[in-house]
């Protein structure tokens, strides 16, 4: 659950103490952000995770069923929910400071969830707010079953060449991407596509046949969290759906822009027909 102090006319510094217009208890959490956008956009989604029994795991997993997300495979246990504190300034920049929580309880024996799934055309979308090793048990097996395996490396932290070796695509935001390499460095380790979000310049493409930068589409941002969540979702929905890399990366821009026009992560994610139809607009 995301806590949410909207309103400020900037951003704190370290001992300053500022007064918010607003304070809102929104859902969040970056993997049920993805879960979500991906499901607005019409894809069956199912979420691997974990929520305390607390009532903040209640508020979190009533939303996500309301939204069509699937929960059979998210747990409730002991430790507390996790939260967000979301800093927003009248700009629409933020900061956030994530308190793992039940997260940090998602192990590699979720693994065993991908047992239940008989489709190949899967798309697996993992983060960095569960343990590494459950990331990288989830990538492999991924490749053993010929899914796509893709890796939002957020929040930003170094990670094992074997967990890279087997990613398909990876979505860093600019600061993401600096304790990993360069584009050309993790193309060379096997990657299909790097993606990098770079906010309101939209992203860059960087595969083995060349870079393409994807415009950002126009907005009026409200509130950015969220934004590359948004993105992260719609880019799995469409690449499970069979579309280009380019055309996914357009879609998810499209979705990624409207996330921002309301506060909250999920409060203005676009369904399909909405998302299309500014992609639509854009290239005419």
């Amino acid at each position: 659950m995301d806590l949410v102090f909207a309103g400020l006319a900037e951003l704190p510094t370290p001992g300053q103490t500022l007064s918010a217009r607003n304070f809102h208890t929104l859902p969040g959490g970056k993997g049920a952000n993805q879960a979500s956008a991906a499901a607005a956009v019409g894809a069956d989604v199912q979420l691997i995770g974990a929520a305390g029994t607390d009532s903040l795991g209640d508020a979190a997993l009533a939303d996500l069923a309301a939204r069509g997300v699937g929960l059979a495979h998210v747990k409730r246990v002991q430790e507390p929910t996790g939260v967000a504190a979301v800093l927003i300034e009248n700009s629409g920049e933020n900061i956030v400071i994530i308190a793992a929580g039940a997260n940090a309880t998602v192990g590699q024996s979720s693994v065993t969830a991908a047992e239940t799934v008989a489709s190949q055309n899967v798309v697996v979308l993992a983060c960095l707010e569960v343990p590494v090793d459950t990331v990288l048990a989830w990538a492999q097996v991924s490749r053993e079953r010929g899914w796509t395996f893709i890796l939002n490396p957020a929040p930003a932290q170094s990670l094992p060449v074997e967990l890279l070796e087997l990613v398909d695509v990876i979505t860093p935001n600019e600061t993401e991407l600096a304790p990993l390499g360069t584009p050309a460095e993790l193309l060379a380790r096997g990657i299909r596509a790097v993606i990098v979000t770079l906010g309101g310049d939209g992203a860059r493409l960087h595969t083995a046949s060349g870079d393409h930068h994807q415009a950002a589409f126009p907005c009026v941002p409200v509130d950015t969290t969220g934004a590359g969540d948004a993105f992260n979702g719609a880019l799995a929905a469409a690449l499970a759906e069979g579309q280009s890399i380019e055309n996914a990366v357009e879609f998810a821009a499209a979705v990624g822009a409207r996330a921002t026009e309301q506060v909250g992560a999920r409060n203005a994610l676009p369904t399909r027909a909405e998302a299309v139809a500014l992609v639509e607009a854009q290239q005419s």
